[in-house]
């Protein structure tokens, strides 16, 4: 299984259009927040897609009736939680995460809001942010995820936004 994951799009339509028409076979579409807005537009241009497309609510979402958080279970036994990551950042947010996590019996933890990439393996939880797609803040290009989940493991991998 493939899922797409990306975060931080901050009202750039067009940049989640175009990440999203690059992997039409990805099986899975996580948002990590602050783009609840452009989801929301592409889903109603491109209906089909909504089986596929779930979304937690960012801090720059506004009237969002959308969760803060959200647990799927995976295959092969697999579990994630996705947070947007605002409401777990006062004192060490990777602790917290992975406690969070636990706490859901996920181990894998998808967050956005901090506009950096992230692969970080903490407590046997991998940690894992797409980065922003519009407005990235680590000095790299605009980013978004992919993982792969296999019988035998997790692989994740970060992606630069293509340029139009």
């Amino acid at each position: 299984m493939q899922i797409l994951v990306l975060s931080d799009t901050h009202g750039r339509s067009e940049v989640l259009s175009r990440i999203l028409l690059l992997h039409p076979d990805a099986e899975l579409i996580i948002h990590c927040g602050d783009g609840e807005a452009e989801l929301d537009e592409f889903i109603g241009n491109h209906p089909d897609w909504a089986y596929k497309i779930y979304h937690v609510r960012g801090n720059c979402d506004y009237n969002s009736r959308s969760p803060r958080s959200l647990t799927l279970d995976l295959p092969h036994g697999h579990r994630l939680l996705a947070v947007h990551g605002n409401y777990l950042e006062y004192g060490n947010f990777m602790e917290n995460l992975a406690k969070a996590a636990k706490e859901e019996g996920a181990d894998l933890a998808l967050f956005g809001h901090f506009h950096k990439r992230c692969d970080h393996m903490l407590h046997d939880i991998r940690l894992f942010s797409p980065g922003s797609a519009a407005k990235p803040r680590d000095g790299l290009p605009a980013s978004y995820g992919l993982i792969d989940i296999f019988e035998n493991g997790i692989l994740t991998s970060h992606a630069e936004v293509p340029r139009t």
